[in-house]
């Protein structure tokens, strides 16, 4: 069934099985107010609404707002900041041809506010470094807390101590190893929510919802499953590695020095300190605990990755029969990045990218694709304002992109076909900075 009506949803991510990318969100629900407006809306729950709000009524992008380690403290700076001086003086000002709904108009101006601007970089770095010592102060507590008294998750036996202690019951009498008690945070968020899950017979590595305990027993025994998933990334949150450096899937900012918090909270952080003690563990596939390999470039089809763009161009025309090279060949950066941002939206609305059939599931849109060869784009439906941002925040993709001529750190003003569509002050630099790169 063809539609015509357009769909607007805030930032997507497409590696991550959690609503919010972000470690540093907090779960708390928080009443937050619009920097431009009286308009308020509950964080984190409705986050996406309120970035789509800012760019649907103020025609306002904010750069990579899933880094920000406090979305609510930087809204309230930026909503005082703004009283004093208009959007213009702090934010990046595009000129475009169209309104945010689609509606062609000339020179429409939209503002990004990023890390370009000195003084919002070091207010994200001071909300970022407050979180971090909060997380410090939280886990110099679990470790030091000797009245934390819980009941095992396998037994009846009820530990009162240490956390530290509990979790050595765990694995001492039940072979069930989470991590060093010293490199988790969150402790109690965590056995709660495994806890939870085995409440409702489901196995804690692969998922699996079972009719009973015994046979959820059974099953976890006998498939090594008595431990949590790696790549699930639910359960980021409660390892302290993933908040100290650089080391988390979508934090793509510099490092802390640590130095000083590490000292004064007695946190070790060296490299080996993070990795499993081979020693402890009595299950050899625990040894594949480690940070994930480098990022991956997604299929704009299919949930198929690959870590070489070559090798993703390859995929999508070998099994697609999709060439990104001939579809996009005379058009300038912009409107390659436009095209890729259209093709992410429709493949997430299961729609097809020519005649905006709607699929009930992605096999059937892939089918579709394939076999009536919709691969002509009508710039009609892909050039439009919207999809000068990414689809995804962590669309690698995107990186890969440049001028048929030229590289994608040429930092020089170039006359294009785009020139009436953004002003001529927007280097490169500036994209790279929507794209969250």
């Amino acid at each position: 069934m063809a539609t015509n009506e357009k769909q607007f949803f805030g930032p997507l991510t497409l590696h991550q099985k959690s609503e919010n990318p972000s470690i540093f969100k907090t779960e708390t629900p928080n009443e937050c107010a619009c920097v431009l407006c009286d308009e308020v809306f509950v964080l984190p729950a409705s986050e996406k609404q309120m970035l789509t709000h800012l760019f649907m009524e103020h025609r306002l992008v904010i750069a990579d707002a899933n880094q920000i380690a406090d979305l609510e403290g930087y809204m309230k700076y930026w909503k005082l900041r703004f009283k004093d001086q208009n959007l213009p003086f702090f934010c990046t000002t595009m000129l475009l041809d169209n309104k945010p709904d689609g509606t062609k108009s000339k020179n429409e101006e939209y503002f990004l506010l990023s890390d370009v601007l000195p003084e919002d970089k070091e207010l994200r770095l001071n909300l970022r470094q407050t979180k971090l010592e909060t997380l410090l102060e939280r886990h110099a507590f679990e470790r030091e807390d000797k009245d934390y008294s819980k009941e095992c998750l396998f037994c009846r036996f009820v530990s009162i101590g240490t956390r530290a202690s509990y979790l050595n019951h765990l694995y001492e009498k039940h072979n069930f190893h989470i991590a060093k008690p010293d490199n988790l945070i969150f402790i109690d968020d965590l056995i709660d929510l495994i806890s939870s899950k085995l409440d409702k017979l489901q196995c804690i590595f692969c998922e699996g919802v079972f009719k009973d305990r015994t046979i959820l027993k059974e099953h976890m025994r006998k498939k090594g499953h008595k431990r949590i998933n790696p790549v699930n990334k639910e359960y980021d949150k409660f390892f302290l590695v993933n908040y100290i450096g650089d080391r988390h899937p979508v934090n793509k900012q510099k490092p802390f020095n640590m130095s000083s918090s590490s000292k004064m909270y007695n946190i070790k952080v060296r490299e080996e300190e993070f990795e499993p003690d081979s020693n402890i563990d009595s299950d050899p596939e625990w040894s594949e605990w480690t940070e994930e390999n480098g990022p991956v470039i997604t299929c704009l089809l299919c949930e198929h990755t690959e870590t070489e763009f070559e090798n993703m161009l390859d995929h999508m025309e070998k099994k697609h029969e999709f060439s990104f090279s001939k579809a996009t060949e005379g058009f300038n950066f912009y409107y390659k990045i436009k095209i890729v941002n259209y093709i992410r939206r429709q493949i997430h609305l299961k729609q097809c990218l020519a005649c905006e059939t709607k699929f009930d599931d992605s096999k059937n849109l892939e089918k579709h694709l394939k076999e009536m060869k919709h691969w002509i784009l009508s710039k009609e439906k892909w050039d439009q304002p919207e999809y000068y941002f990414p689809t995804y925040e962590d669309d690698l993709f995107l990186c890969f992109i440049h001028d048929d001529d030229e590289s994608w750190w040429s930092g020089d003003e170039r006359e294009t076909e785009n020139q009436n569509s953004m002003s001529d002050n927007i280097s490169k630099e500036m994209a790279m900075a929507v794209l969250g790169d």
